[in-house]
């Protein structure tokens, strides 16, 4: 009997005594009984009583049966009902006869501590506080969906490393979560023992006064918090509140009312773009009206939680100081000016009560910022890069500041996650934090670009967080977590056609290059071969493939780990990504002439690309005089990507056949059936990106394509002769054939999304697409 646990725990004893083994010498199993009771202690600050019916809603899912539940007094050292049966489940007084049983023991177990032991006789989770049972209760949940109705004889012995295990969740550059999404996304995250949320906010809340900056966005209403806090305090989550204060005001600097407040009002009425949205933002600190503007987004925001935690965010403030605070930067400085407002806003919350947090990036950056600022701020350390050093860990620790360490699940800008950046970022952080004394670790999860990340994307990095969070220093190797099962072998359909991707690729080309590198975007981290720079491992050490394959195995019922692994594949077959696409419209100022501003915020180096390299095309895009050769040098800067369009196609073909094979073959009691649909969406979805970066650079006169590659990059796309030629009129019937199948593909995106999320801001990724089309058709 083999299963996984996520995350690991730190101590697992298999019990298999011989009176208790088969002629074979195996453990005999414990079977669950057809008519069961799971009883919870009184004592256990589980009112709704969660625990017990997410117990017997897994029983039922896995055997068809209900079982009871009942609440107890429970005191231990006395005999039970059923203590005539020996068994090695501590002794405790109880009024029911139950199989399953809950209970505190303060007195012997840590606050988020619990034992966990399956015997013959029944099964007891005991933890050293309320958390702690629902923790254990998490650990018994993994065992039942994977092994019921027979479960392993065993004992656990478990506790954190972190006390405070969190996910930052964006809920406001572009995509607006349905309450009913919320609260799915708190089940799994209570599933792998998260014990904090924190919801993004910059302008998608329906504050009072406010309308002109939230109008249009779907925003979510002080209901909705309310009843989602109330969700998340069930699961044992803390809901904490973030909110932009300082920084990320791009929306409420754009209108009417609020635009005096921006270091640039003059450029309040500049074409929406997403990247300018990412750059400027910046309140102007020295206009008085500031500071009340953002006491009033707190004192209205942290009335509707019940923790006292409140997360004033604070980053990324690039204007402070340039616009029309310049003068007083001159004066003061911008490290100065950062720490007054920020320890304004600070006092204002310790004033009522709160615990305040910020982001901690400028800070970092500006270490004479730490001894300004108030005692009692907990300072979020984020650090995204997937070969980050321990440096700004250490320093933040040595000036005596508090700190979560901060990783990234690795999927904004791009419809597939990278999740070699994800484990590697995640793993590293979460191993500096524990030695140099973090309280605490968050897991972010951000959209940037309009969101275009369906939230299905973060699942594996939000249960990699989970695993470093609570063991990171956990041996991850290429062996089953617990038991000794086999894995499942790959289908033999799938198998096929990866021959036959790896057959055609030689026949056109004996030398087959690196593969394509993932396609992520930041102004201050990169993937790719910075990442070897900064010291992440060559190749990996098979750490990331096998916490793919449990996740595969935990959280789909995916045993051979198909799922997870042919997405991890799909993010590294980019030749032509959604940033691409945003950076290719956005290069166009809204009337035909070339946008600088934009320009000068792309750098080739999060694809992967050399410094060298990607300095010099920069600085030609930089050195372009008109939106077309500003178009025309951005594609040859990225053409050794674009030129592998049908390889990268022919790849993600293969990687969409292996995951639904493996999603076909995955339990009932997973979540394939749930995910893999958006999975699939966006592997295909990235096929027509790779051909529309193909089109347009064959079209700018970038590339040479002939016709060979149009039918390879083309495959089950659109039909076969639609490349029989590479002439002009070839290339303009293929670029229409593109066209509308993108556009027919974004129909089912639009579908995806709306069954996740509000409709928020989705026009703004179809105008995207649809410009794309229309450049296609011109």
């Amino acid at each position: 009997m083999s299963f996984d646990l996520i995350p690991e725990p730190q101590s697992v004893t298999l019990n298999g005594e011989a009176a208790d083994s088969d002629d074979a010498g195996a453990p005999v199993p414990v079977a669950l009984p057809l008519v069961g009771r799971i009883s919870e202690d009184r004592d256990i600050d589980d009112i709704a009583g969660v625990f017990p019916t997410q117990l017997a809603d897994d029983i039922e899912a896995a055997t068809g049966l209900r079982w009871d539940i009942a609440s107890d007094v429970m005191v231990a050292g006395l005999p039970a009902p059923n203590a005539a049966i020996a068994h090695p489940v501590p002794p405790h007084a109880s009024c029911w006869k139950s199989f399953i049983t809950l209970r505190l023991d303060p007195s012997s177990l840590e606050p988020q501590e619990y034992r966990l032991t399956i015997a013959r006789s029944g099964i007891d989770v005991v933890g050293g506080d309320t958390e702690g049972v629902r923790n254990g209760v998490q650990t018994l949940r993994q065992i039942i969906r994977q092994c019921a109705p027979a479960l392993p004889r065993l004992v656990i012995a478990d506790k954190p490393a972190y006390k405070v295990r969190g996910y930052y969740l964006d809920a406001t550059r572009g995509r607006v979560p349905t309450l009913d999404w919320l609260k799915t996304w708190a089940d799994r995250l209570c599933l792998y023992k998260y014990n904090q949320l924190q919801l993004y906010i910059e302008h998608t809340f329906m504050f009072d006064d406010l309308s002109e900056t939230w109008r249009g966005t779907s925003p979510l209403k002080p209901a909705d918090i309310i009843a989602f806090d109330e969700y998340c305090a069930r699961l044992g989550i803390e809901l904490v509140p973030s909110v932009s204060t300082f920084g990320h005001q791009y929306m409420a600097m754009r209108t009417c009312e609020l635009r005096h407040l921006g270091e640039f009002p003059e450029d309040a009425d500049r074409q929406y773009g997403f990247v300018e949205r990412q750059r400027h933002h910046t309140l102007n600190i020295t206009e008085p009206e500031s500071l009340a503007f953002s006491f009033k987004l707190i004192d209205a925001y942290m009335q509707l939680f019940r923790t006292r935690k409140f997360n004033i965010c604070g980053d990324e403030t690039f204007d402070l100081g340039r616009g029309r605070s310049k003068p007083e930067a001159e004066r003061r400085g911008v490290a100065a000016m950062y720490a007054d407002f920020v320890s304004q806003l600070c006092r204002h919350l310790s004033e009522r009560g709160r615990e305040p947090m910020f982001w901690g990036d400028i800070a970092v950056e500006m270490p004479q910022i730490l001894g300004l600022l108030p005692d009692n701020v907990t300072l979020l350390n984020w650090l995204y890069a997937p070969g980050i050093g321990e440096d700004k860990v250490r320093l933040v620790a040595q000036a005596g500041a508090p700190q979560y360490v901060c990783s990234a699940v690795w999927c904004w800008n791009a419809l597939l996650p990278r999740l070699d950046d994800s484990w590697n970022n995640i793993s590293r952080l979460a191993r500096y934090g524990v030695k140099y004394g973090a309280v605490g670790y968050l897991v972010t999860d951000w959209g940037d670009y309009g969101h275009v990340n369906d939230p299905r994307m973060a699942v594996s990095g939000m249960i990699f967080g989970a695993q470093c969070a609570w063991n990171p220093m956990a041996h991850i190797q290429g062996e089953a977590g617990c038991g000794d099962g086999e894995e499942g072998s790959a289908a033999g359909y799938a198998d096929a056609a990866a021959d036959v991707v790896r057959e055609n690729k030689a026949a056109a080309d004996g030398d087959s290059p690196a593969p394509l590198p993932s396609s992520s975007e930041s102004d201050d981290y990169t993937g790719g071969a910075a990442d070897a720079i900064a010291g992440a491992p060559a190749g990996g050490d098979g750490s990331c493939a096998e916490m793919c394959r449990r996740v595969a195995e935990v959280e789909y019922g995916d045993r051979s780990g198909g799922i997870v692994e042919a997405l991890r594949d799909a993010a590294c077959r980019v030749a032509f990504g959604w940033d691409d696409m945003v950076w290719y419209c956005e290069l166009d100022e809204g009337d035909g002439r070339m946008n600088r501003d934009a320009a000068s915020a792309m750098h080739l180096g999060v694809h992967g690309f050399s410094g060298e390299y990607g300095r010099e095309w920069e600085a030609r895009l930089l050195g372009s005089t008109d939106l077309d050769e500003a178009r025309r040098t951005m594609l040859q800067g990225l053409s050794p990507h674009i030129v592998r369009a049908a390889e990268a196609n022919e790849a993600l073909l293969c990687d969409a056949m292996r995951l639904g094979a493996a999603a076909g073959r995955a339990s009932r009691l997973g979540a394939a059936r749930r995910d893999v649909p958006a999975m699939l969406a966006a592997i295909e979805g990235q096929r027509w990106f790779n051909l529309v970066g193909l089109c347009l650079a064959r079209r700018h006169d970038v590339i040479t394509v002939d016709a060979g590659d149009i039918a390879r990059a083309s495959a089950g796309l659109i039909e076969p002769d639609a490349g029989s030629s590479a002439g002009p009129e070839a290339v303009q019937y293929v670029s229409i054939r593109v066209a509308r199948g993108l556009e027919r593909w974004f129909e089912t995106y639009c579908d995806l999304w709306r069954s996740v999320s509000a409709e928020s801001e989705l026009a703004r990724i179809a105008s995207i697409v649809w410009r794309c089309a229309d450049a296609l058709r011109s």
